[in-house]
């Protein structure tokens, strides 16, 4: 049996041996990449699973309406729209701090996923309170060279840091009782350990009781921009900030804010 298994190298000749080596040289190292790569592996498979998942609960919404939603989970608290960057999605409310981490990691059924669902920020509320703030994860995955590619869930609005004169920056919300439609105001990268940055107010600022407190606010959205021109701000106005990680660093954040309209 030894010799029969040593003359695949031995009884060939020189070119058919070499070509024999590459192969299963080949062979070996995409075993070995897929071995490492198994955890990004896993999370792409993971991550088209999503998409399905989402795009059911989507269709679900559009044929038994919106109400059917809170129906799978209490806690369905709106859907968001944005044609821009291909953004349909269910969000959540917490109610408490902890609840914050919890939707982290657990999609909108309550399943345990890490791709987890997007939540409404602990003391806000959409269209009631002056500043509401939408948290998600980016959700990218990777390809084997370590490309981020075919983010989804939040990690889509990090296509807004980049002016685009075909972007109309309308998002619209959809509660079981109202609809609020927002106009982007400005699109905020910020680095995530910065906590005591300007630019952080934004994302701690809940309600906006005077005019110096929206001249705080409001100038953090504008001076920190990084697209220009966009549409402007006045007192009384209520917001909407979208928070998530940048797709092409982790050690970043993005912030999309919009006032209603």
């Amino acid at each position: 049996m030894r010799k029969k298994k040593l003359r695949y190298f031995v009884d060939v000749p020189k070119t058919q041996k070499l070509k024999r080596i590459v192969i299963i040289s080949l062979a070996l190292m995409l075993v070995i990449t897929l071995l490492a790569n198994f955890s990004t592996f896993s999370r792409a498979v993971n991550k088209m699973n999503y998409d399905k998942y989402l795009a059911s609960l989507y269709r679900l919404k559009e044929e038994q309406g919106i109400s059917a939603l809170s129906e799978i989970n209490s806690d369905f608290a709106g859907w968001i729209s944005c044609k821009d960057v291909d953004i349909e999605l269910p969000f959540v409310k917490v109610h408490s701090v902890s609840e914050e981490s919890y939707y982290l990691d657990h999609d909108f059924e309550k399943n345990q996923n890490e791709l987890g669902a997007p939540y409404q920020k602990y003391g806000t509320v959409v269209g009631q309170t002056s500043n509401a703030v939408l948290v998600g994860h980016s959700a990218y995955t990777q390809s084997f060279f370590n490309v981020s590619k075919n983010q989804s869930i939040f990690g889509k609005f990090s296509q807004y840091l980049i002016e685009n004169n075909s972007f109309d920056y309308s998002i619209t919300i959809q509660t079981i009782d109202d609809v609020f439609d927002y106009k982007v105001i400005g699109v905020v990268l910020l680095k995530a350990d910065d906590v005591s940055s300007e630019k952080y107010r934004i994302y701690r600022t809940t309600n906006i009781n005077n005019q110096s407190e929206f001249d705080k606010f409001y100038g953090s959205v504008k001076n920190n921009s990084t697209v220009k021109n966009l549409d402007t701000a006045t007192y009384g106005d209520k917001f909407l900030t979208l928070f998530t990680c940048w797709v092409n660093n982790l050690d970043y954040r993005v912030m999309v804010v919009a006032k209603q309209i």
